[in-house]
Formats: C-alpha cells, structure tokens, sequence
C-alpha cells in the first residue's frame, strides 16, 4: 500500500530516530508527518487531539508511525490503537542508519494470500492465518486479540481466554472435522500457537521461531501427527455446530 510515499517514511524515519515518527496519509494521497506529543516519544507516539480532529474531518487514509530499533511488527497498543481507529495503520521500523518498508495492517488493508505470507506477529501470525481462514473459507469473521510478541511469557493466556468470545467450544480430537482450530503448546506454560485442520489427517498452520518478522516462514500444510506431542485440544465455532 501506498508506494509512493515509501522513500519519504524511511528518510523521515531514520531522521526522527531514536524517537517515534508519526505521519497521516490522507485520502488525497498527501503523506504528512507531525509532532510527536506523547510524554515518551522514544517508546510510543501520541498525535494532538486537534491534529487528528482536523485530519479526520479532511479524510484519513492511514496512519504511520516508526519504531525506533524495532519490533517490526505491531505492539499490543499499536493493535489496539488500529482497531480503535478502524483505519489501516503502517509500521516503519529503523535503527537510526537504515529503515524497513512500511508495512500496513487493518482497516481496508488487502488480506494477505492464505499461502504466500511471510510471519509478522499480530499482522500474518498463526492466529490471523485462522481469522483470515475463516473468513475465506467459511464467510465468519473471527474477532482479532490485540497481542505483544511472546505473549506468553508475560502471564498472558491469549487462545484460551478468547474462546468464548470467538464462538469456539471444544470437541474431541476423534471428531475433529474440517474447519476446526487447534490449539499447540510448544516450550510454553499455555497453548501458544494454533492452526486449522483441514480434514484427512491435514493441518494448516503458519509458525515462526523466534523473530516477530520472519519472511522465510510461510504457512504450512501437513500431517497433524507431525504435531501430537504438541497439540492439546480442538474447538469447532459455533456456526459450524450441527
């Protein structure tokens, strides 16, 4: 998205470093960069609220910022501030010499190929392999779970507290069926990775290991026995419930 403003992001990016930069693209193609008001530039971004006031009333297209040293991927904020926005937002990440192309998430952001994606964590991650599944294959659109990479060593328990509200409940693995999610727990305390099976003894699933952006890493699919020391439950939605 938006290529013609990848030169000016990266070049504004590297200047702004070690602080986040923050940019509005507007409908009428404009890219524009502004203050960061935030009381911690260097960790997160915060736009004035008059700024955005107008720039709303004029029409948003994206919103971009930079992370300084990384991640390149979203933080948890970050995917709460898109989903909050409902518009697409951009990341530029940069050390300070180089910056990376902006990659965009949400919004009206083109969903990526089920088979050809790289991993980024919150953008094309196991979990939005299964939403974007689930869109495609079965028209249900899955509620996103904002995340911070490596969750799960935080305390945090993302797959199995967001069940209910996703509209899953379990079923036994002797009658797991097209369309059903499982769940994996790999060197973790809670299930942390998940995936779709695809009936025939076939799982769909896209994991990384241990980089929040991983273009090597596509989704795989490939016997689920390959993972039965890992896999600990399947749950089937509800709009797929007899």
């Amino acid at each position: 998205m938006f290529p013609e403003h990848i030169d000016q992001l990266r070049r504004e990016a590297i200047e702004a470093h070690p602080h986040e930069a923050v940019w509005i693209i507007y409908a009428d193609g404009e890219c524009r960069q502004y203050a960061n008001v935030a009381s911690d530039p260097a960790t997160t971004f915060r736009l004035d609220k008059r700024t955005l006031a107008r720039a709303t009333a004029r029409g948003i297209a994206a919103i971009v910022h930079s992370h300084p040293d990384g991640p390149d991927c979203p933080s948890e904020a970050d995917m709460h501030g898109q989903r909050d926005t409902g518009l697409p937002w951009g990341i530029v990440s940069t050390n300070g010499q180089d910056a990376t192309t902006p990659f965009y998430w949400g919004g009206d952001t083109p969903r990526a190929d089920l088979e050809d994606r790289p991993f980024r964590h919150g953008v094309t991650d196991c979990y939005s392999l299964i939403r974007d599944w689930y869109a495609a294959e079965l028209t249900v659109e899955l509620p996103d779970f904002p995340r911070d990479w490596e969750w799960w060593f935080s305390g945090g328990d993302l797959y199995r507290l967001g069940l209910e509200q996703a509209g899953f409940q379990r079923v036994e693995q002797s009658d797991a069926q097209r369309g059903d999610m499982f769940f994996c727990q790999i060197r973790a305390k809670v299930p942390n990775h998940a995936g779709v099976y695809l009936g025939d003894g076939l799982a769909m699933h896209h994991l990384t290991a241990s980089k929040p952006f991983d273009p090597t890493r596509l989704p795989k699919t490939e016997p689920i026995h390959r993972w039965r020391d890992f896999v600990t439950a399947f749950y089937r939605h509800r709009s797929q419930m007899e």
